[in-house]
This record gives C-alpha cells, structure tokens and sequence, in this order.
C-alpha cells in the first residue's frame, strides 16, 4: 500500500482509499505544484470487471493518479478483506468537491460530454452555486471521432484548470489517455453521469440511501433495460470479488 495515496493493488486493478476531501486536497496540492495532466478515476464493479479483459480499461484505471472507490459493492469487498475504508466515494461528491475548491481559488473548469440540453441546465446550476469559479468552455459529447483532435485543441488553448469528461466508455478512457500529456489541462476527471445528476437529469436518492447502495438499485428501477443488460459485469465482479485477488 502506499501510505499517502492510501493505493491498494487488487483484482489486477488498484484503487486509493481516500476520501472525497482527501482527494481535493491531493489534486489541489498538485496544482499548487504546477503539475499537468492529474488524471482521476472512478472504478466501479463495470469497469473492474471489464478490465480483466479489455486491455484499455484496465490502463485507464492503472495509469490514473487517484482511483476513487466509486460503487457500494467495492467498498463492501474492500471492508470484508480489511481494508481500512469506511464508505464509498461516489465521482458525483468528488466532481463537487473539486468545483468548490475551484471556486474557492477562481480556478478554470472544462465540461466535455452529455447532451446539449444537459448542458444548458447544468451551466446556471454551476454558475449560480460557484460563483467565483472560471468555466473556460463546455462541449456536448456527441462529435464525430475525426474531430477530436480539433476539440482536445480548442480545450487545451483555455488551458483549464479542471476538465470534467462525462462521454461513455471507451471514448472517455481514449481521450484522457490519448490527451492527457498533450493538452494544458491541470486535471482529467471521467465524471460518469455527474452532470446528469447536477442537472437534475437524473436524480440521485437521498445520502442515507446512497450509502447502503442503494443508488444503483434506484437507476435499475428507472431503467431496467439498461441496466439489465449490465448484470453479467455485475455478476463477475462478485465471483472476481469472492475468489480473486
């Protein structure tokens, strides 16, 4: 384990067992240090169990600075073979987190991903409860591919201070990997649906119920077919859980 980043190497990936103010701390420190390129990343029961077969989400998640414990069922793993952590640290709490500490210090904040209209909620949302914090620009996900060489360079030319990134697997993990020592960006965050959830797109259930797992049980009942479809990755991060390393 590494002692200050909390880093433990499991199931062929790694996660740091660091709360969400912790992080902060860690990224802002890095900042502070003139560091570009931080690369943070959520891992949960999906991206473990892809991971074991897909070559790019196992370097997305082993090449990342930070890996929070994004998911109750690591944490619930993690706690039973003693590992001393003692809840979950959603990527939505840690998205917050670091946008307060970029407000606190007049930072630039980049979102790239989500629909349109995601974004045109989400931009009164942050201006109005981070005031003082710079959005250097925001861009919808849906692109085509030979086009992102133009969009990296557009966002590098703002040179912020945080890039959020809420495109879907693999893209995500292509452009952070692809981008990450080329553009002037600070930090590299793959939020997940944050901006949903921001934007009230998608509703998150209360923190008493976030924290016995149940808000991935609340996004089945709202979309079974989605989410039936990713049982099996559940399933085998259960077994990978049980009988692995």
């Amino acid at each position: 384990m590494n002692e200050d980043l909390k880093e433990v190497r499991i199931w062929n990936v790694k996660y740091n067992l660091l709360s969400v103010g912790e992080i902060a701390d860690f990224v802002e420190k890095w900042l502070d240090e003139g560091r570009k390129g931080i690369h943070l990343t959520g891992a949960n029961p999906e991206t473990v169990a892809l991971a074991q077969k897909d070559p790019l989400q196992k370097e997305a998640i082993l090449d990342s600075d930070i890996v929070n414990v994004d998911s109750f069922l690591p944490t619930f793993f993690l706690k039973r073979k003693g590992y001393g952590i003692k809840k979950r640290v959603p990527s939505p709490d840690v998205f917050e987190a670091l946008l307060a500490e970029a407000n606190k210090r007049h930072q630039k904040v980049y979102f790239l991903g989500a629909k349109q209209t995601t974004l045109d909620s989400l931009r009164p949302i942050v201006e109005k409860k981070y005031p003082d914090l710079v959005i250097a620009g925001m861009r919808n996900g849906y692109f085509p591919q030979e086009k992102t060489d133009e969009i990296a360079e557009i966002i590098s030319r703002e040179s912020p201070d945080f890039l959020f990134i809420a495109l879907p697997s693999p893209r995500k993990e292509k452009f952070i990997l692809t981008y990450k020592h080329k553009i002037n960006v600070g930090c590299l965050y793959g939020v997940g649906g944050a901006f949903d959830a921001m934007a009230g797109v998608l509703s998150r259930p209360p923190k008493w119920l976030q924290h016995f797992g149940m808000e991935y049980w609340l996004r089945v009942i709202r979309a079974p077919r989605v989410y039936v479809k990713r049982m099996p990755l559940y399933f085998r991060f259960i077994k990978l859980a049980i009988f692995g390393k």
